[in-house]
């Protein structure tokens, strides 16, 4: 039996039994399909690690003795940002609920941004439109000449055409749950003298920002009371204002970024600055999402011993009063662990509790099968080098864009990483789907080998990059770094690197 029940909010479910029978209940939105996933993994055994890595127990009678309970997650949005969490049907299954995964409504639907997901200043007021014939809705330079790189957040008529912007996209998509009002991704702020004034008064330029996202939230919240306005707390918005103070209906995204993960991406942010950041916002506002940065930018596919403080994070997120957190990783295509962590984290956003160890070795047990105890050991290696090199580790040079010669990635490491994937690939012989799995889960150590040259390989090289190809190519993979399209510029280099054979 199947019913909805508007207590438990949009996800949360229950489950009981009644009269011999099983019951499933759930919030108005994914609560019921949620109810369903938990009761099919939680009470019967059953896994989802990927779309085509899914676990069904067999038994020739089915016992079942479920747990009765009710739960509602913490976070509404629960967002693992890569690019192999994106599939809705495996968002579905395990529980995530993330703007990039369209599930579809009839199936209970996700957050919705209707196209207006972050960054959107140039979007709402387009400077091919409007900067030739009013400069003075956009950003003035200290030397007094205007640019369009950011918006003049001040200027009342800059207010009046974003809100005419959202109002139509919201007419367009009415499903849309949040939108964001934000600032373009670059450091530029506005030298006009009304906002020079205000940063200056308030002390961040977030205030300058409340007074645009404040007035859209303000109209937009009269027509459409269900719609949430968001606003970055990024880089030069970060800190929180004196006075000026976010409505009811706005949301702001506090960003892990300089403060914390860029320059300590080993370090759970309870360590880092960013710390006093998210203690601050909460003081003030009861509306927080989080957006953490997880992998490394310039090298999609390099090793990153980072599960653990995901994990941590996670969990002083959700403490400090966070209803949403997305977890940015490699989200243009295959990148290190991304399914091992995404699997492992949408466990986390959903119940924070959970132990991520006992998770990893689910996943690695489960998603590996004969070739598990390799993996494992891979794992823990990865783990060992945290460990062995903490101080390293603690502001690498770089930061989370560390380079593929840093110092705690050793010829030792290459040497017993290698060795560890040749006894997987034993494991797994004769299974050609788990073959597939070892070999994509080797792509880092093969890629940082491929960065690095024949110095580290030796004689080695040419079947090093041979093999990255291969598995590479097979995977899809076309971006090696956050940008445009690399990998057939880069996989050229490695292949000019090969040594030439001597006569």
């Amino acid at each position: 039996m199947l019913r909805r029940d508007s207590s438990l909010g949009t996800d949360g479910y229950g489950i009981s039994v009644e009269g011999g029978g099983v019951v499933l209940w759930g919030g108005t939105g994914r609560g019921v399909v949620n109810a369903v996933y938990a009761l099919l993994e939680e009470d019967l055994g059953c896994r989802f690690y990927a779309n085509d890595s899914i676990l069904l127990p067999r038994t020739n009678t089915l016992v079942l003795q479920p747990v009765v309970r009710r739960f509602v997650p913490r976070l509404s949005i629960r967002d693992p940002f890569y690019a192999c969490a994106f599939d809705p049907v495996w968002s579905l299954r395990n529980r995530t609920d993330a703007p990039s995964a369209a599930v579809p409504e009839e199936h209970g639907g996700r957050i919705d941004y209707g196209g207006m997901f972050v960054h959107t200043a140039a979007q709402m007021v387009p400077e091919g439109r409007y900067f030739k014939e009013h400069p003075e809705y956009f950003s003035r330079k200290a030397d007094g000449t205007r640019s369009t790189a950011q918006l003049c957040a001040t200027e009342p008529e800059v207010a009046n055409i974003a809100i005419a912007h959202v109002r139509q996209m919201l007419k367009e998509n009415p499903h849309t749950e949040i939108v964001s009002v934000s600032k373009n991704d670059n450091p530029e702020v506005c030298h006009c003298e009304r906002c020079v004034k205000l940063r200056d008064e308030e002390g961040s330029d977030m205030a300058n920002q409340l007074v645009l996202v404040n007035r859209v939230a303000e109209v937009i919240g009269q027509e459409f009371p269900q719609v949430s306005i968001d606003t970055l707390a990024y880089l030069e918005t970060i800190q929180v204002p004196k006075t000026a103070r976010p409505r009811k209906n706005v949301v702001i995204r506090l960003c892990n970024d300089a403060v914390g993960s860029w320059t300590h991406p080993f370090t759970p942010a309870a360590e880092c600055d960013v710390a006093k950041l998210v203690t601050a916002w909460s003081e003030v506002h009861n509306r927080i999402h989080i957006w953490d940065y997880n992998v490394n930018f310039s090298h999609y596919l390099a090793p990153m011993p980072n599960l653990e403080v995901m994990a941590d994070n996670i969990r002083f997120w959700a403490a400090h009063h966070a209803e949403g957190v997305m977890l940015q990783g490699g989200y243009q295509g295959p990148a290190e662990r991304d399914e091992l962590k995404c699997w492992v984290t949408a466990k986390l956003l959903w119940d924070p509790s959970r132990d991520e160890k006992a998770l990893t070795q689910d996943f690695i047990q489960g998603h590996y099968g004969k070739a598990a105890p390799a993996l494992a050991e891979y794992e823990a290696l990865l783990e060992g080098v945290k460990r062995e090199h903490a101080k390293e580790m603690r502001s690498p040079a770089g930061g989370i864009r560390y380079t593929m010669d840093a110092p705690f990635f050793t010829k030792e490491f290459v040497t017993r990483a290698t060795g560890i994937f040749a006894r997987a690939r034993e494991l797994a012989a004769g299974q050609p789907e788990l073959t597939r799995r070892v070999e994509r889960a080797e792509l880092p150590l093969l890629y940082m080998q491929c960065v690095r040259g024949p110095v580290l390989t030796g004689d080695g090289f040419g079947r090093v990059v041979g093999e990255f190809e291969r598995i590479a190519r097979r995977e899809k993979v076309q971006f090696l770094q956050e940008g445009g399209p690399d990998f057939e510029g880069k996989l050229a280099g490695y292949k000019g690197a090969i040594p030439k054979p001597t006569r």
